[in-house]
């Protein structure tokens, strides 16, 4: 027989019952309490099989232990166990009996039971010239009576070292011991379906934001793919400005979930302003309404010659004709002015926009009597505008989606590790030197991680090349244009750097740019970059 102290067992348990509040890691802590009924029954190998959560017909091997084969290890690579066949037969498995019928079941010797199949037990017996053959089995069951998986021990132990049956006694505390490990199971299962929906609910926000408008593409999904291998870098420097900072893992968690989030009040701006891809755009392009208006006028003038004709002379006719052509050629060549300038791919010029307002001003009366213009006077103002597509009213409200993250994400009540979000999320669009927005926030007030997050932000949208807008720029000119605001103090200097020489900028291209984007460059030659 085998006998431990009764003060030993309550030691023994205490420690076990203690490490339920103390050990953080799961799988460590499952470990220990497989360890401690190998310990408490002097069994010579302990298995834990637990249900695959995507798959239910399946016990999976997670933790295995044989003291005389010095087997120790998390069994990744075994082969999971299938409860039921095709014909919905349970296997005859001592293991999966044990979790079909959800009660313990102790048998003294494997090579005189015919009840189960234990034809692989011998094959293992055989290959490994070991003798497996006393068998303990006990379920797994949680908190909603769901029986999650099985706890095994082998060979029981006297104090001659010889193989026993596994006692009454030792039963008992084994299953007490199966109710904690199937108490860790059900914790961290709980703790991972909660993570998995948060996660979830998050990626389903940015998700939300980059399919309401085609102009957005995937930035709410690439942008924390870039600020991760920048922080991924960052933990990696060996030296630099970066050698003694490193984030931990919940830290890096916490990066993520502030990148998936970074964006979260553009919900609220209106569809039009983000895809407005034209000077003229709102619900549609208005320029189609630009155009009939120039055939209108057109015509307008082809009628004015008709009727001054009828009366004119020969010469007055010939005169008005030329007239009428020199107009209707200068017509086609302000409409394609206007369409080329409601492009809002170029600067626009002082001249440009004084030929845009003389053609507002131009008007005729129709044959209700109605003065018609050329031009509206909201169609002049959007086509004045200097760059881009976007009014100062509408960059307004597009620049105020970043004040809709910041009530939204500072709304929320964190977990202690979650607590830094909105500061890492709410400001990358501040400027070391001040000069960002909405805030004007300072290098001083920005963490190493919401400048991760500034850069992330910058290169993405500068690389996209799924914007109907506008082409994906060329790697060299996104780097370069990063560069620029180096030198201007908006961006770290020691990240960018670092984004530069650890190559996270060329992984993230390679994976996402296409070919053509991917040009060559030298690195040397990139402002900010010393």
């Amino acid at each position: 027989m085998f006998h431990l102290a009764p003060e030993e067992i309550a030691k023994h348990l205490a420690d076990l019952t203690s490490a339920l509040t103390t050990e953080k890691d799961h799988t460590k802590l499952l470990d220990r309490i497989i360890l401690g009924c190998m310990y408490l029954t002097n069994a010579d190998g302990g298995t834990l099989y637990t249900l695959n959560e995507e798959n239910e017909n399946e016990l999976a091997f997670t933790i295995l232990h044989n003291r005389s084969l010095g087997i120790h290890r998390k069994p990744h690579d075994l082969q999971a166990i299938q409860v039921f066949n095709s014909q919905q037969q349970a296997s005859k498995l001592v293991v999966v009996q044990t979790f079909v019928q959800r009660e313990t079941i102790n048998i003294p010797d494997a090579y005189a039971c015919s009840t189960y199949d234990f034809s692989g037990t011998r094959n293992f017996d055989k290959q490994l010239s070991y003798h497996s053959k006393s068998f303990l089995c006990v379920p797994l069951q949680d908190h909603e009576g769901e029986i999650i998986g099985v706890l095994q021990l082998i060979n029981a132990i006297d104090d001659k070292g010889e193989i026993i049956p596994f006692q009454e006694t030792q039963q008992y505390l084994v299953e007490s011991l199966a109710s904690l490990a199937a108490t860790v199971l059900t914790k961290q299962r709980l703790i991972d379906a909660q993570r998995h929906l948060f996660e979830s609910f998050i990626k389903l926000i940015g998700r939300a934001i980059d399919h309401k408008s085609p102009v957005t593409g995937k930035h709410c999904e690439q942008v924390p793919e870039i600020a991760m291998l920048l922080a991924d870098a960052v933990n990696a420097a060996n030296q630099g400005a970066f050698a003694d900072t490193t984030f931990c893992d919940v830290e890096m968690y916490e990066l993520r979930i502030a990148a998936w989030l970074h964006d979260c009040g553009k919900i609220t701006t209106p569809e039009y302003i983000i895809d407005k891809a034209t000077k003229l755009h709102t619900m549609f392009d208005r320029i189609d309404l630009i155009e009939s208006r120039f055939r209108e006028y057109r015509l307008h003038l082809e009628i004015d010659y008709l009727t001054t004709s009828a009366t004119a002379s020969e010469q007055e006719r010939a005169e008005a004709q030329v007239r009428l052509k020199q107009q209707q050629q200068q017509l086609e060549q302000d409409l394609d002015f206007i369409k080329h300038a409601n492009a809002g791919s170029e600067f626009m010029a002082d001249e440009d926009v004084e030929r845009i307002l003389s053609l507002a001003k131009i008007s005729w009366t129709d044959i209700e009597g109605k003065v018609r213009h050329l031009l509206t006077n909201d169609e002049t103002e959007n086509l004045c505008i200097r760059k881009g597509t976007l009014t100062e009213h509408e960059r307004q409200v597009m620049r105020d989606h970043i004040k809709v993250s910041i009530d939204m994400l500072e709304s929320l009540n964190y977990p202690k590790q979650l607590k830094d979000v909105p500061e890492i999320a709410c400001n990358h669009h501040e400027h070391l030197d001040g000069s960002g927005y909405p805030r004007g926030l300072k290098a001083d007030d920005l963490s190493t991680r919401a400048r991760i997050m500034c850069i992330a932000d910058i290169f993405e949208a500068l690389t996209s090349p799924d914007r109907p807008y506008k082409k994906g720029m060329l790697l060299s000119q996104a780097m370069t244009i990063l560069g620029r605001m180096v030198e201007n103090n908006h961006l770290d200097a020691d990240l960018f750097k670092l984004f530069v020489e650890s190559g996270a900028y060329l992984s993230y291209a390679q994976k996402h740019m296409t070919p053509r984007q991917i040009d060559e460059f030298s690195i040397d030659s990139l402002p900010g970059f010393a």
